[in-house]
Order: C-alpha cells, then sequence, then structure tokens
C-alpha cells in the first residue's frame, strides 16, 4: 500500500490565520497517519480546502477523525480539553459538523493517543471546556482493534 504522508501539507497555507498552529496539526497529523499505515490501518486524507473543513482531518477504516493538536486534562472521571480557546465554550458540534471520533495526542506514542467519538463530547456547566468521561475515551491501539 502507497504512503499518503507526502499528500499532507506541513507548510503555511494562505488561507489560514494560525500558521504555527496549522504547522503543528499538519505533523501530529504526518505521525498519526505514519502509525495508522503501519497498523494496516486504511487511511485517506480529505482535500485540504480553505475554510471549515466540517471537522474531517483524515478518514480511518470509514471513520470521519478530527485530530486536535491539544491533549487532555484528567480531572476526576472527565478528560477535559487542554485548550484555552475552548475554556467556556460549547462543545464545537455544529450543523454540518461530519466528525465521528476526536483524537488527542499525549506526551506518549501514538498508540497511547487518546481518541473518543463525537457523541460523548460534552459541554461544561461550569465554564470549562468540553469534555468526555474517562469510561468514553480509548487509547489508539484499542481503536484500531475495534
Amino acid at each position: 500500500m502507497k504512503s499518503i504522508i507526502n499528500d499532507i501539507p506541513v507548510t503555511p497555507q494562505d488561507w489560514n490565520r494560525n500558521p504555527r498552529g496549522y504547522i503543528k496539526h499538519q505533523k501530529l497529523l504526518v505521525r498519526l497517519v505514519s502509525w495508522l499505515e503501519a497498523q494496516g490501518s486504511e487511511v485517506q486524507i480529505p482535500e485540504d480546502r480553505d475554510g471549515w473543513d466540517r471537522g474531517v482531518d483524515l478518514i480511518v477504516n470509514g471513520l470521519r477523525i478530527d485530530l486536535k493538536s491539544f491533549g487532555l486534562g484528567t480531572y476526576g472521571k472527565s478528560l477535559t480539553w487542554d485548550s484555552e480557546y475552548y475554556r467556556g465554550r460549547p462543545a464545537p458540534i455544529y450543523k454540518g459538523t461530519e466528525t465521528d471520533w476526536f483524537v488527542h495526542p499525549t506526551d506518549g506514542p501514538v498508540s497511547e493517543w487518546i481518541a473518543a467519538e463525537r457523541i460523548s463530547l460534552r459541554t461544561s456547566k461550569y465554564g470549562h471546556a468540553p469534555y468526555y468521561f474517562q469510561s468514553d475515551a480509548i487509547d489508539m491501539t484499542a481503536f484500531v482493534a475495534s
């Protein structure tokens, strides 16, 4: 199977207002895709387009994935998005969103990154960032096995 790593742009794009954030995201995407391909997963990259991508960074075995460039904070039984931008905002599930799963990097290898279904994402009632219950999240090894 031919790798699609070279199909992922890792340089700033004219339409993107946050070039550093975009490059960070794209480098994480390269790591994720490389690992997924090594696991034998079928991976597709939707065409990069200006504006909203409908929450789809890649398609893995038919599931639409939105890779986040930030991790998760553990608080009690929840995993909260570790992002100042999303603090106090509703879960980003908008009309037209096509995301099936979110993936969050950790400090460890890609196999330990965290995945959770979009339907598990909740809006905080207390002004925190969106969160999942820990019981709704799995690592990437389990994600690929499912």
